[in-house]
């Protein structure tokens, strides 16, 4: 049913043996089957991301650690 309805909007759009990017980007039912089969099946699984840099959490005052190191903030 899905694949009917998305051919018969493919050929009512059709300019001609390949349609443009403009009349493509026109069409909801083929935008919207494109978002579903891409939130089911991701290109990308998992992203494993990494910092580039630690974070500091600020602290309203100074403080030592446990290794003597005067602090201002907690990494």
């Amino acid at each position: 049913r899905v694949q009917e309805k998305l051919r018969a909007e493919l050929l009512d759009a059709k300019e001609g043996d390949v349609p443009s990017m403009d009349a493509l980007n026109a069409l909801p039912y083929l935008d919207a089957v494109v978002r579903e089969a891409m939130r089911l099946y991701a290109p990308v699984p998992i992203a494993m991301r990494v910092a580039t840099r630690d974070d500091i959490i600020p602290t309203e005052a100074d403080w030592i650690d446990t290794y003597g190191v005067k602090r201002n903030g907690i990494p």
